[in-house]
């Protein structure tokens, strides 16, 4: 059935890589008064995106760059620009988009500009905000902006799906688009054997020319849904713990949990970006049982904050980092020298 859809699909497909070309061509490339540093992907959600851009951009405050970030704000109902500031502990996920909101809280230091017209944002907002650097969330593609430096994230456990575009396969673009990136940074390495993450970084050498950076996640720290207070983790080891997500690869978060020493009956997974509600989440402590406790994500958590107080109280939320295993002082010196040579 999936591949009779895939080959159904296809005509699509070669309609969206003509369209991507056209815009490609024909959109007019402007530049911003300061640097921009673009973090983006080749494929739909699942590469680990949002951690990356939040870890560069604790590496720009930890050296003293005041950073905006610019981003579209993925199926937020508010078409209005927002400005998230000083954690944007006010603001509503449904509002601003779960993916802005989560950087927002995590960096507080940082400004976010919320809007699908970016390089207007930043003229008409950025301004105010006086950034040393602009990053571009999801900006691959993103052409109306011209770009200092692209960071690309590619996800080990799917790379690059079945090779083939939208809507047949997960390919925002071909891999050989990986040549226009500066930096190609590959996530979730431990979820691969040693051999096959080194015919992935031969394949992307092959295609950008560029060695890559290797990641995994760790750091595991369980909050509660604001964020800020720490979870009993002890509760968590003697219950029924089901995974609950809302994200574009499930399956590496489960492994994170299972790697943080939680033992999971079963993962509940909902599509991405999906919201969640009292009645929804009721539901499944009905099914799961009283003693039962829900592990999320802290994109998830962002969404959460309207929910009855006992059910907060039943769910815990899986903080993680990026930690580099190859090419971490590559990785700075990169961002640094792109900063400085502006």
């Amino acid at each position: 059935m999936l591949k009779f859809l895939k080959v159904a699909l296809y005509p699509i497909s070669l309609i969206y890589a003509v369209l991507l070309k056209v815009d490609r061509k024909f959109t007019i490339v402007r530049k911003l008064p300061k640097p921009v540093i673009s973090v983006g992907n080749i494929t739909c959600g699942g590469t680990g995106k949002t951690p990356i851009v939040i870890e560069l951009l604790e590496f720009l405050a930890a050296n003293k760059f005041k950073s905006t970030v610019l981003t579209r704000g993925y199926l937020r109902k508010n078409k209005i620009p927002m400005l998230l500031k000083n954690g944007a502990s006010d603001v509503c996920a449904i509002a601003s988009g779960d993916e802005p909101l989560l950087i927002a809280r995590s960096v507080p230091n940082t400004i976010v500009i919320v809007g699908i017209d970016r390089y207007k944002n930043a003229l008409v907002i950025g301004s105010k905000t006086n950034p040393d650097v602009y990053v571009l969330d999801d900006g691959f593609q993103h052409w109306k902006i011209k770009r200092n430096l692209d960071i690309v994230c590619v996800n080990v456990a799917n790379p690059f799906g079945n090779d083939m575009l939208i809507p047949s396969g997960i390919l925002r673009e071909k891999p050989k688009s990986l040549k226009r990136a500066d930096v190609v940074v590959i996530t979730n390495c431990d979820m691969v054997s040693k051999d096959n993450l080194n015919k992935l970084e031969k394949k992307i050498f092959e295609l950008s020319g560029k060695e890559a950076i290797l990641t995994f996640y760790g750091d595991f720290k369980y909050k509660k849904v604001d964020l800020k207070t720490d979870f009993n983790i002890e509760l968590l080891k003697k219950s029924k713990v089901y995974s609950l997500s809302a994200i574009g690869f499930a399956e590496g978060f489960k492994n994170s949990i299972e790697k943080s020493g939680i033992t999971l009956e079963d993962s509940i997974i909902l599509r991405d970006h999906g919201r969640y509600d009292n009645y929804k989440l009721n539901k499944l402590v009905s099914q799961k049982g009283t003693d039962a406790y829900f592990v999320v994500t802290a994109k998830d958590a962002v969404k959460l904050q309207n929910v009855d107080t006992k059910m907060k109280e039943k769910i815990s939320v899986l903080t993680i980092k990026p930690q580099f295993i190859k090419g971490k002082e590559r990785w700075e010196q990169t961002i640094l020298k792109c900063l400085q040579s502006f």
